[in-house]
């Protein structure tokens, strides 16, 4: 394929220049990723004067060369600001989840094991070694420490057959998942019919015989045969499925794994109680202000199988485990994190809109509030018109605060504990990635453009913020950071999209730069300045020659329910229409951006959508769809995320107007109109929309002859741009732009165009 600068050239219309000499050491480069520290939870101190917080960075791995792994480890900082910050824990294993003791003279934390397993340590502050207080539990989360100091609450995971085990090992009658059994056939653990005695004259049935010990025998009788096949499957080989849900989103398999709340007492190798013991999974435990409760969150009818209820209520547990009773459940609604008041006589909690099956994806949750006394539940910020997470009380209890998602921020809100005006706290050009309050200070980790996350004080109202840490100043400090301007464009039906233009940090004025265009994934999700999820890959393409553009299309969260339901059954046109007047916008307006060099990609949704925009239109010179769905209908059956399709299309691909639907705006449908160069990545373990759209597509445009490659990374998930191998990540930056460049040239080459250039238009269909 020539390219076409080359034939353009040879006409005398255009000529390339060398770029500026630059200091290499100036621009961010792909590895730079290995330097890149990321501020993770925060706690204040009770007396308000110390914070202790996360910082996960990325080591070189001594027994392996060329490869890395992720470390994270807690941190202490003051916070007027007096002294520099310093570890407080270090080693091979990562400790995250800080958590003060009462008097704080104690850390609680969690400290990662082999695989997935985790125990729970507490780090003494006023001398003393570490020590673990629990074994090696599985995903192993949210402590919490009693009012007392004595005992700390967490939660684990338990798999069915663990569960099974557990009631077992304590000479407990199991009581048997509570929904109707959803198996074909009988389990290998029922007795014989020859052991069942009949039923009495007169209805009244004899007492049941006691079950017979079965052998687990390949040959012997069919209960026999059962027990053995019982075995097999409790080994995974194979593995057998029965539930809705075929994948868990870790390991691929069948997703019936339950989450229980754990008490253990604070001590040397304590022995953990189960305290929600059975099928069923409760989370985000806290004490209440006496210490005579727990509340929690559970499912809210306890009768349906976990995989059809997707419906959580308030639970009240006793401190012993001896009883579990539901104290709300919202008519309407989810609800999620429980915070007591200071005072222990009210509740706050998320409330998500669940009344309709869409809900979960685009009703907006809401701060809420319950009078433990009286039950009365009042919801606080529904005029919002934004996502509200994250409540957090003042120390009076006079405010709540909270996060919400704001047209492309994560921004931070406080209100009157009663409701009332909502003032927000924080600017639009940073996210608030975690926060905590104290009686004067909030303590704040804020990511923005120049820097993906540091920790920061400031007072109540959110003013006179002060940096307390720089974890990423040394590597940034000789680094070009490149700016995000934001922009706004009006769609001609009103719709008005934000998006952001991100420059070469070493423009030179009369030289053309080509055009990346960067799409989101969700498809409810946003990116803005303060994303420290994307920040790298941003500031390393602008690095190397690229103007980066990204939006938030219509479908985004951070703009109101009205806007977020805007891509209902309207995934291709509404958001792919949006993305390309993006394109055509910045493209006319920016006359050093070359209209005739763009080049385009997404992840996940936005994988979809880059398939789709490909499909329609022809102006991108090469594009790369990353771990993306493109039969909607092959979705339904793959992946963990399969719910987006009856939630999002209302409704299942054997209803011929939603299967119409399905077909209409699948990039499949329309591969025949891809001629665009399209790199196709996967990720080999990804169990949240799967793999085989990816071969379906690269196959489909291979045998049309079309130009297309496929890679795929092994054991990689669908969070491998986020946090999946180091070596991995660096090698799809530079992928990426070693796959762009074949089409439009080194970025860090611009062109210069005459100054009546006719052939300046936006090019495209």
């Amino acid at each position: 394929m020539r390219h076409p600068a080359i034939t353009l050239c040879a006409l005398g219309f255009l000529c390339l220049l060398p770029l500026r000499s630059q200091s290499a050491d100036s621009l961010i480069t792909a590895s730079d990723l290995l330097k890149v520290k990321s501020l993770g939870t925060l706690a204040i101190s009770p007396d308000g004067k110390q914070v202790a917080y996360t910082v996960r960075g990325i080591e070189t791995r001594t027994d392996a060369p060329n490869t890395y792994t992720y470390h994270t480890q807690i941190w202490l900082v003051s916070l007027d600001g007096m002294g520099g910050p310093h570890a407080l824990t270090q080693g091979n294993n990562s400790a995250s989840f800080p958590v003060w003791s009462p008097t704080g003279d104690r850390i609680a934390y969690i400290q990662t094991g082999s695989g997935s397993e985790s125990r729970l340590w507490v780090l003494p502050l006023t001398g003393g070694s570490p020590y673990p207080v629990t074994p090696g539990l599985p995903n192993l989360s949210s402590p919490h420490w009693s009012p007392d100091g004595l005992h700390l609450l967490f939660t684990a995971t338990l798999g069915y057959d663990d569960v099974r085990s557990t009631f077992a090992k304590n000479k407990v009658a199991d009581p048997s998942p509570p929904w109707p059994s959803e198996r074909l056939r009988p389990t290998a653990t029922a007795a014989p019919e020859s052991s069942r005695e009949p039923q009495k004259p007169g209805g009244k049935p004899a007492a049941p015989a006691k079950p017979v010990k079965i052998s687990a025998e390949p040959d012997g009788t069919m209960a026999e045969r059962r027990a053995w096949l019982l075995d097999n499957e409790t080994e995974n080989n194979p593995r057998v499925a029965w539930q809705l849900n075929l994948h868990d989103e870790d390991n691929g398999a069948p997703s019936s794994v339950f989450t229980h709340v754990y008490s253990v007492a604070a001590a040397v190798d304590a022995t953990p109680a189960d305290l929600t013991p059975g099928y069923a999974s409760y989370d985000e435990p806290v004490w209440s202000h006496d210490g005579s409760t727990i509340f929690c969150v559970g499912p809210a009818d306890r009768s349906l199988n976990p995989d059809r209820n997707h419906s959580r209520g308030l639970y009240a547990l006793t401190t012993d485990g001896s009883a579990i009773k539901p104290i709300l459940l919202p008519e309407g609604y989810s609800a999620f994190t429980p915070q007591p008041s200071p005072d222990g006589k009210t509740l706050a909690w998320v409330a998500q809109p669940d009344k309709n099956p869409g809900d979960l994806t685009y009703g907006l949750a809401c701060i809420a509030t319950l009078d433990i006394t009286d039950g009365k539940t009042k919801i606080l910020t529904e005029k919002l018109d934004r996502a509200a997470f994250n409540p957090r009380w003042s120390v009076d209890g006079k405010y709540l605060y909270f996060t919400a998602a704001t047209n492309g921020a994560v921004v931070l809100h406080r209100m009157p504990a009663a409701g009332g005006r909502m003032d927000r706290l924080t600017s639009l050009d940073a996210g608030i990635c975690d926060y905590d309050t104290s009686k004067e200070d909030l303590a704040l980790v804020v990511a923005k453009s120049s820097n993906p996350g540091e920790l920061y004080r400031s007072s109540l109202t959110g003013r006179n913020q002060r940096i307390l840490t720089g974890h990423n100043n040394d590597w940034l400090r000789d680094k070009q950071v490149a700016a995000m301007e934001r922009r706004k464009l009006k769609q001609p039906d009103g719709t008005e999209i934000d998006y952001w233009l991100i420059r070469p940090p070493y423009m030179e004025t009369g030289l053309h730069y080509p055009l990346l265009m960067e799409i989101h994934g969700g498809p409810g999700s946003m990116w803005g300045p303060g994303d420290p999820s994307i920040w790298h890959e941003l500031q390393f393409f602008a690095a190397r020659g690229y103007a980066v553009v990204f939006c938030n299309p219509r479908g985004s969260d951070g703009y109101g329910h009205a806007f977020l339901h805007a891509n209902f059954q309207n995934w291709g046109p509404g958001p792919g229409a949006d993305v390309l007047a993006v394109a055509t916008a910045v493209t006319s307006k920016e006359p050093w951006i070359d209209a005739d060099r763009q080049v385009v990609t997404g992840g996940s949704y936005g994988g979809y959508l880059t398939a789709w925009l490909v499909s329609q239109d022809q102006r991108f010179k090469a594009a790369i769809a990353a771990r993306g769905v493109y039969d909607l209908t092959t979705f339904l059956g793959e992946g963990s995320a399969w719910e987006l399709v009856p939630w999002q299309f209302g409704g299942y691909p054997w209803q011929p107007d939603v299967r119409k639907l399905l077909d209409a705006q699948s990039p499949l449908t329309r591969v025949e109109n891809i001629h665009t160069p399209l790199l196709i990545e996967q990720d080999d373990a990804d169990n949240r929309v799967g793999t085989a759209q990816s071969e379906l597509l690269y196959r489909s445009l291979k045998i049309l002859n079309r130009p297309v490659e496929l890679i795929s990374y092994p054991g990689a998930t669908h969070e491998l741009s986020r946090s999946g191998d180091p070596a991995q990540r660096i090698d799809r930056f530079v992928r990426f732009d070693e796959f762009f460049q074949r089409f439009i040239g080194d970025p860090a080459q611009p062109i210069v165009h005459p100054p009546d250039d006719s052939s300046k238009k936006t090019p495209g269909t």
